[in-house]
């Protein structure tokens, strides 16, 4: 069974339209780029669509959000080996959404450092998702999966319930909820890969 979960708007296959704008005319030139991207991406011309972020992110190579928007492009094309060089590159900052990413698709890719990887993410996120509040919510979400991963299905549940305690926002029950069923209804690695739309 199928569920896609939009955990982190960092990975939901919906493009943001206008970039913020920015003060130099270099940078508002790429948020240009990423416009023609979004309209390709939109209606599912790959190629056009990936010459144009291929462009924003030549313009500027600093900027996370333009390697972002080619990792969710390729995803969405299940073109998986060349969205991980990109995922490596966001994940060496240790950011555990990234280090997820990366390490998922490893396990796509039947690599064997994927759980190496993904076990980093856990416990990166053990400090950071320990406590509740509306603004790492998300994280919870992804640890429960990887506990699900690495510690089996009843902890992962036993994990569900007690954070499902705190939460008072419908978005947070509504995934407590879908990723509860994507557990029970799932193997350990669909579940990874289903948060991240990855079949």
């Amino acid at each position: 069974m199928k569920i896609f979960i939009p955990i982190l708007l960092l990975f939901l296959f919906c493009c943001k339209s206008n970039k913020e704008q920015k003060v130099s005319t270099q940078e508002v030139d790429c948020s240009i780029y990423n416009d023609k991207y979004v309209e390709y991406a939109m209606i599912n011309e790959k190629d056009s669509a990936l010459y144009y972020i291929n462009k924003a992110i030549m313009c500027d190579p600093k900027d996370d959000f333009f390697k972002t928007e080619k990792i969710k492009l390729l995803i969405k094309h299940r073109d998986y080996s060349n969205a991980i060089p990109f995922a490596k590159e966001l994940a060496i900052k240790n950011d555990p959404n990234y280090k997820m990413l990366y390490g998922v698709l490893l396990l796509k890719e039947n690599n064997s450092n994927a759980d190496d990887i993904l076990d980093d993410a856990r416990v990166i996120m053990v400090d950071v998702a320990k406590d509740y509040n509306e603004n790492n919510s998300n994280l919870h979400f992804y640890k429960i999966a990887l506990d699900n991963y690495f510690e089996g299905e009843n902890y992962s549940l036993d994990m569900v319930k007690k954070f499902r305690e705190n939460y008072v926002t419908e978005y947070d029950i509504e995934l407590a909820n879908n990723i509860e069923n994507l557990i029970k209804n799932n193997s350990k690695r669909d579940v990874l890969l289903n948060l991240f739309n990855i079949n």
